[in-house]
């Protein structure tokens, strides 16, 4: 629930300015300062910034429209990014978010489409979280065909991949793992893997992929009590797999290809 701020005191606004003027968009600075709409923000820059106040509003809107291309997936970025955006993205008309609990994926990312990104207080829990935010409406129109769009948990489709870009698909897939994905301890001592979804066309295509462009085997659908669907598997020669196709070299986050290299090392240790 977003508290109402009567009334911040000068070091405060002074805060909320450098905010602005360091690119955090209007909608984080809202939450932040209990304010509600954008006036109340740009009545702050013009009580600091008088005499620069339109220089600072225009170039806080150049900074926040990024030209990065994604209207094919021509290299491992772009399928990384795109599994990311699947997973933990969100649209909001021409704005594009990505949030993550892992600052050194969020920045990772930032450096690659030179997108500054910002961390936030997590109110579920201690864990901070790390978001890139832009505004990039020709972005936004090409993410629609891999269904990233607004309110996309229960949408995301049965992609559909043109052929030159399928040979992306181990990073497309880690994408996604490391967004909604699990690689962890079974109770028999094997490693397994999961990812959640909402939608079941997608996890469709996930089993799909992976038994047919990933070569894995007897990968496993099965809904949960509050209609998560989950693409599970443990079996040995998957996990072999996952670790040779697409958790190949470091990219990204570390902490789960870290995490898989240990278990998998320490799995045929006591094997």
């Amino acid at each position: 629930m977003k508290i109402q701020q009567k009334k911040l005191s000068d070091q405060d606004e002074k805060q909320l300015v450098q905010d602005y003027q360091d690119g955090v968009p209007i909608s984080d600075l809202l939450n932040k300062y209990g304010y509600s709409t954008r006036k109340s923000i740009y009545d702050k820059i013009k009580k600091h910034y008088p005499l620069n106040y339109t220089d600072i509003i225009e170039k806080h809107k150049s900074t926040q429209k990024r030209e990065y291309s994604i209207n094919i997936i021509d290299n491992k970025f772009k399928a990384y990014f795109i599994g990311l955006l699947l997973t933990d993205g969100y649209i909001y008309d021409d704005r594009i978010e990505l949030d993550l609990c892992d600052e050194d994926c969020i920045s990772f990312v930032s450096n690659i489409l030179q997108c500054p990104y910002h961390k936030y207080e997590n109110k579920k829990d201690s864990k901070p979280i790390y978001r890139i935010a832009f505004r990039n409406q020709a972005m936004v129109n090409d993410l629609k065909r891999f269904g990233i769009v607004q309110k996309k948990s229960y949408t995301i489709p049965y992609l559909t991949l043109y052929p030159e870009e399928e040979k992306y698909i181990p990073y497309l897939i880690r994408g996604i793992i490391d967004g909604d994905g699990c690689i962890y301890w079974t109770s028999k001592h094997t490693i397994g893997f999961y990812i959640g979804t909402m939608s079941n066309d997608f996890a469709c295509w996930l089993k799909d992929t992976l038994e047919n462009k990933l070569f894995m085997d007897d990968i496993c659908i099965t809904q949960q009590s509050n209609k998560l669907w989950v693409v599970r598997t443990h079996k040995y020669s998957n996990i072999f797999k996952l670790l040779a196709l697409v958790y190949d070299v470091p990219f990204g986050m570390q902490r789960k290809y870290n995490a898989l290299r240990e278990m998998f090392r320490d799995y045929n240790k006591n094997d």
